[in-house]
């Protein structure tokens, strides 16, 4: 095949070039500040006020409900944060899980330090959350009638490594019940499966643009009316008073712009994905032994090949002009295992033998075809030279 092939879960997010076109006037000629009072800048709010729609649209939100950040990392630290400094005597109870993403690990484990009190949900070995176990850790608090909230529930809905859906609806339902607010960090749904928070009753989503073939370094976070959080940075009060700061405006209109292809696009795109992924994982299993699927994803795919050091095997790919990854994007260039793997139970051995493959919007089954012969060779090749 000509060209590098992408099945990495950040390369294969490239901009849609709907996107960009959309994106040009507002750096050309339609520069105004949103918040200036004068025809550019009503031109400009016009624009981000339309976008907040199509964000809105999206998740079957309310445009209010709408903030725009500059990534899920952003989004993620403004609500966890900010919501701990609610009014209410148990705000600073926190329950998250250990595959969490760092931008919300990170975030918790700060607030520890500051005195919150944190519970981390272990998964199964298929990379799932267990409601029980969040019931069990929450029997003890005042209900939600007793009239304070005792704190917030955070848990992604599609983990970021291995593809797992979890249970949110569920989880924030045994929330609720508690009188814990409930967050998920939506960045691996949001675009590529079907999000209604009325639904869920999520009172918190994150989501970041580039995700869903929007400009990266763009975001949004949906807060449910009625709930008022604390500014995560203060200044001119954009943003109805939450993200002060110049709007970001050729960004914000890229990002709804992708919202709005995606919702029109949604049930196209998520039955190729997922058909592609499925054909991909069985090819594997069909043609390299000694293989394991690590967490159940379909479009996000976690895989460990016996006696192959993974960093070998996707630097070989690279060489063959196909990109895969060893595991998070924003984790790489570190050498610390994987956290989401080594909370699942998989040993070192299965860890550093894994790659993560990931099944984007422009992937084909051709493609896939052709990157598992590719694999396969490799894997057969680093067998016999004793990879590990």
């Amino acid at each position: 095949m000509n060209g590098t092939i992408y099945f990495d879960n950040a390369a294969t997010t490239r901009t849609d070039e709907r996107v960009l076109e959309a994106m040009l006037p507002f750096m050309r000629e339609a520069y105004g500040n949103p918040s200036g009072k004068y025809s550019l800048g009503y031109e400009a709010r016009k624009a981000v006020n339309s976008a907040r729609s199509s964000a809105a649209q999206l998740i079957n939100a309310e445009p209010d409900e709408i903030y725009f950040t500059s990534s899920g990392t952003e989004g993620n630290n403004t609500i966890i944060k900010s919501v701990t400094d609610l009014a209410g005597a148990g705000t600073k109870n926190i329950y998250s899980t250990a595959i969490e993403h760092k931008s919300v690990l990170n975030s918790v484990n700060a607030l520890e330090g500051k005195g919150a009190r944190l519970g981390l949900l272990q998964p199964g070995t298929d990379g799932y959350v267990f409601p029980e176990e969040l019931e069990r850790k929450l029997a003890g608090s005042p209900k939600a009638n007793e009239g304070f909230i005792n704190g917030i529930v955070s848990v992604m809905l599609v983990n970021n490594e291995t593809g797992s859906v979890q249970p949110v609806k569920e989880l924030c339902d045994i929330a609720h019940r508690y009188g814990y607010l409930f967050h998920t960090d939506a960045v691996q749904a949001a675009g590529h499966m079907d999000i209604n928070v009325k639904e869920m009753g999520a009172d918190f989503l994150t989501v970041s643009g580039h995700k869903l073939y929007g400009p990266k370094g763009t975001g949004f976070i949906f807060v449910k009316r009625g709930i008022r959080i604390k500014p995560y940075m203060d200044g001119g009060g954009q943003e109805r008073g939450l993200r002060s700061g110049t709007e970001n405006v050729p960004g914000i209109v890229g990002l709804g712009k992708a919202c709005e292809i995606a919702l029109s696009e949604m049930k196209e795109n998520e039955k190729k994905e997922r058909e592609t992924g499925s054909f991909l994982k069985q090819s594997l299993l069909e043609t390299i032994p000694d293989i394991s699927f690590n967490g159940t994803g379909d479009r996000i795919i976690n895989v460990s090949f016996k006696g192959i050091n993974g960093t070998s095997l996707a630097l070989r790919l690279d060489m063959e002009h196909i990109c895969v990854s060893t595991g998070a994007a924003c984790s790489m260039g570190t050498d610390e295992r994987s956290h989401v793997l080594t909370a699942m139970g998989l040993s070192a051995e299965e860890i550093d033998s894994s790659i993560r493959i990931s099944i984007g919007r422009y992937n084909t089954r051709e493609e896939a075809e052709y990157v598992v012969g590719k694999i396969a060779g490799i894997v057969s090749e680093l067998r016999s030279l004793g990879s590990l």
